[in-house]
């Protein structure tokens, strides 16, 4: 009687779900369920006096279109875990799109392909062809405006598009600067058949169930595509009485989602929220439109380890509301890719974290953010941070790629077979974002945000054409020092723009959207800026920094350099770099303090400089 108890207890411990499955079996080995869904609700039945954990097995692939939901009741009790895992031998994935095959040409002087919409395939924002996310297609609208009952532009009502439902109309985001914030702001259109131009867009026509795509250099659309459509995979909610407890996700990938409408409302492939005692292990998040794992708000305790994110375009990892987690052993790779203030790991207001043993690469601009959290809420050592796509010298501290790595830094031994794993295929690069200008007399000057969407190798330098055909090539490492580049022999009277393409070892990739038009001109009341605002504060670590607000006006030419020149020692230092050229009032320019030979009671005077000169110094003494 005992072995038969025992045998029994055994059997209700664990389950098995296959697609080829059947939920209206028991979920034993030889009869599964068949879906992730009706494994949860027998767990149910199972949980709520555990003497041991409760494994669920998964195998195959399970296409989600709507995200899978956990609420209090699917919690694991008495200390307990409910483990919902691969199958021994298995790969599950679970999946928010479909792929996309049977690409034939439609125009072969454009090389257009087209393939028909994926059945049930309603709706979706996110495609990726070979592993590399496709681009919306985007344009500056050229047609006549019309002003709305606050004054604002809007695009006429009358434009002729062929799916006018369909179009989203943006304006430049808070990062844009110089022609993209002078004047009427620019309107864009995304997402219009209209605009299908540029290699790597593409566009979803709804009405006649076609998806069309213009390939990159080496792409071969033969071996077909992935689009994605749900917003979320898994959406797991506790509240604050009955936090949602003890659930593992073990060797799962999740893959293919895409932002949901309207275009900004937040969204990220796995959430969970009040909760506690949540653990991923070995997943994988990728080929995501959306954010990777979202934990909080009311999280406590979760372990993020083994993992891999790749290919996702917001934050691979957020935490909102969160503490006493622990992130080790994880590769970032291609990251926050469509977010260029963003971060592969975003804190927010969280404390009591962890970040051990990663590797973080390929990502736009921030490896790590800690702007909402508070000081000292967390701990990063051990990791193996590259240099961002937007780079620039003396980046503060916390970024941590400058500091000296350790040789065993980065993901230990025993979870290095993930750095072997590849998540897109070589290609060209994507266009560099937010270009924009500024003329001077017979010059213009302009800058942009680099693509950490390399292509799969560096970027080594840039294509700036100007409108009437002429151009330019930056390197990588001219423009990392300067952020900015220099067109010159325009003629002063005529107006131009400009855009600007990436190239790295496949070849030179499709040019970015043109800035709007610049005039050059010679200007003769142009003086140095003013003197701008300085502090010394106290990053996250505690250590000092400088902080450096642009002055309130720049003498009619952008800020392009500062100096600082600490006292006594007279030793001035010249800061340029792309953080200099896009700093504003919510986003000043920092470095680190220690740079410098500031010591205690002396003084330091920050000057801005344009090229008319080098304005009136701000001073600061030390305490």
């Amino acid at each position: 009687m005992g072995l038969a108890l025992a045998a029994a207890a055994q059997a209700r411990a664990a389950l098995w779900v296959s697609p080829a499955g059947d939920d209206r079996n028991p979920g034993t080995e030889d009869e599964p369920l068949r879906t992730i869904e009706r494994a949860r609700d027998v767990v149910r039945t199972l949980n709520r006096e555990m003497t041991d954990d409760i494994t669920v097995f998964i195998g195959g692939t399970y296409r989600v279109v709507r995200p899978i939901e956990f609420g209090p009741e699917d919690s694991a009790t008495n200390g307990f875990s409910i483990v919902y895992t691969a199958a021994p031998g298995e790969h599950p994935v679970v999946s928010g799109g479909c792929p996309v095959a049977g690409w034939t040409v439609a125009d072969r002087s454009r090389n257009l392909w087209w393939a028909p919409a994926p059945e049930g395939l309603g709706d979706t924002r996110t495609l990726f062809v070979g592993g590399v996310p496709a681009a919306l297609t985007r344009g500056r609208l050229i047609q006549a405006f019309s002003r709305s009952p606050s004054g604002a532009a809007a695009p006429e009502p009358s434009a002729q598009w062929r799916n006018p439902g369909d179009v989203v109309f943006t304006q430049p985001g808070p990062g844009a600067i110089w022609s993209e914030r002078t004047g009427t702001p620019p309107i864009f259109a995304v997402n219009a058949f209209e605009l299908l131009g540029k290699p790597g867009e593409w566009y979803f026509d709804r009405p006649s169930r076609r998806i069309f795509y213009r390939p990159r250099a080496g792409e071969d659309m033969t071996r077909g595509a992935q689009a994605g459509a749900a917003p979320a995979l898994i959406d797991a909610k506790g509240t604050r009485d009955r936090p949602l407890a003890g659930l593992i996700f073990k060797g799962i990938r999740f893959e293919l989602t895409s932002p949901p409408r309207p275009p900004g409302a937040p969204s990220a492939a796995v959430h969970f929220s009040f909760a506690r005692d949540i653990q991923f292990l070995e997943d994988e998040f990728v080929y995501l439109g959306t954010a990777g794992l979202h934990l909080g708000p009311g999280l406590s305790g979760a372990s993020v380890e083994g993992c891999a994110f790749a290919q996702v375009a917001s934050a691979a990892l957020r935490l909102e509301g969160a503490s006493q987690v622990r992130v080790s052993n994880s590769r970032f790779s291609y990251v926050a890719t469509d977010d260029p203030d963003g971060a592969a790991i975003d804190l927010g207001s969280s404390e009591t974290v962890a970040i051990e043993h990663n590797q973080i690469d390929h990502y736009p601009r921030f490896a790590i953010a800690s702007r909402a959290a508070r000081s000292g809420s967390y701990r990063a050592a051990m990791n193996l941070i590259s240099a961002p796509a937007i780079d620039f010298e003396g980046r503060p501290r916390e970024a941590g790629y400058r500091d000296p790595a350790p040789p065993d830094a980065g993901v230990s031994q025993a979870y290095r077979s993930l750095l072997a794993e590849s998540y897109g295929g070589a290609t060209v690069p994507r266009p560099p974002g937010r270009v924009s200008a500024a003329a001077g007399s017979r010059l213009a000057y302009v800058t942009w945000d680099p693509p950490c969407e390399d292509g799969g190798s560096p970027v080594t330098a840039y294509t700036v054409a100007s409108a009437g055909g002429a151009t330019m090539t930056v390197t990588a490492a001219e423009f990392r020092a300067k952020g900015y580049a220099i067109f010159f022999d325009l003629e002063n009277g005529y107006a131009v723009n400009f855009s600007v393409a990436a190239v790295n070892a496949t070849g030179t990739g499709p040019p970015s959207v043109a800035t709007a038009n610049v005039l050059p001109e010679r200007k003769r009341k142009l003086k140095p800026p003013e003197a701008p605002r300085v502090a010394l504060a106290a990053g996250p670590g505690g250590e000092p920094r400088l902080e450096i607000t642009p002055p309130a006006a720049d003498g009619g030419r952008p800020v392009l350099a500062y100096s600082v020149t600490p006292m006594p020692s007279g030793q001035r230092v010249v800061l340029e770099g792309w953080d200099v050229v896009h700093a504003s009032a919510s986003d000043p320019v920092v470095r680190a303090a220690g740079a410098y030979p500031l010591e205690p009671g002396s003084t330091v005077a920050v000057a801005a400089r344009n090229s008319s000169g080098e304005g009136k110094a701000a001073v600061l003494k030390l305490p």
